[in-house]
């Protein structure tokens, strides 16, 4: 079998767990790999493993020990996302560099990407907005508003469900005239009806402001099937639209 960090060295297991596994293979936390990857490795999981090794939970029998149960366990997923954020923001035992289509390359684990990546369909900001929100699992409100078209394709593309749901809620969330038109090609393009509707929604709701920005005039020469979906909204009557 091979390695499954570097998948290029081939590990072996012998009979008697002699020098052959001595030699060629390590395991940590469930997870084979060859001795040269080890390191790698074992820096990542004592950083998100840290202060937690002898963390006990016990409680009064008085206590509503349920209750604090859930705390505890939120807490300590807290504690580890927090643990990833510091490394993929300062770079923390780094051993893999994500390339976008423009721009620096951004330093990141093999441990959690697992494999040598080009994202040529990011620029550098973008990238580093998708890597972090996969090491954290959230983002600001001002990054996803700049970069909510390139994360919901990338969503939709390398299919993350915590991301597609994410970007689907935030962009119900803050549709109105200014984004319903990308929204409307978001959809289109990850084939989400959700979306659609709301965005063919919006429009009808702002149609002026809409009709007469700049961007309209682009939109509709690049997405002529789109004007169709449009136009076929405005002739349902509000009442029975079912679009």
């Amino acid at each position: 079998m091979f390695c499954s960090i570097c998948k290029k060295t081939t590990v072996n297991f012998s009979n008697n767990y002699g020098s052959d596994y001595a030699q060629n293979i390590r395991v940590r936390d469930g997870v084979v790999v060859c001795n040269s990857c080890y390191k790698e490795v074992n820096n990542i999981m004592n950083l998100i493993y840290k202060d937690k090794k002898d963390r006990s939970i016990s409680y009064p029998e008085d206590t509503d020990w349920g209750k604090r149960w859930i705390e505890e366990m939120m807490k300590e997923r807290d504690d580890f996302l927090g643990d990833l954020a510091v490394t993929f923001r300062e770079g923390v035992h780094s051993d893999i560099q994500v390339k976008p289509g423009s721009g620096l390359a951004i330093p990141a684990h093999k441990f959690m990407l697992r494999l040598h990546l080009s994202l040529s369909e990011f620029n550098h900001e973008e990238l580093k907005t998708f890597l972090e929100f996969l090491y954290r699992g959230n983002l600001a409100k001002e990054k996803f508003e700049k970069h909510f078209f390139s994360l919901s394709i990338a969503a939709d593309k390398y299919v993350i469900p915590h991301l597609q749901k994410f970007c689907e809620q935030q962009l119900l969330n803050s549709l109105d005239s200014t984004n319903a038109l990308k929204v409307l090609e978001i959809s289109e393009l990850c084939s989400n009806e959700t979306l659609k509707l709301a965005a063919l929604r919006s429009i009808l709701q702002y149609k002026n402001e809409i009709f007469t920005s700049p961007y309209f005039e682009e939109f509709a020469k690049q997405n002529p099937h789109l004007m169709v979906d449009i136009k076929r909204a405005f002739m349902t009557p509000p009442s029975d639209k079912k679009i």
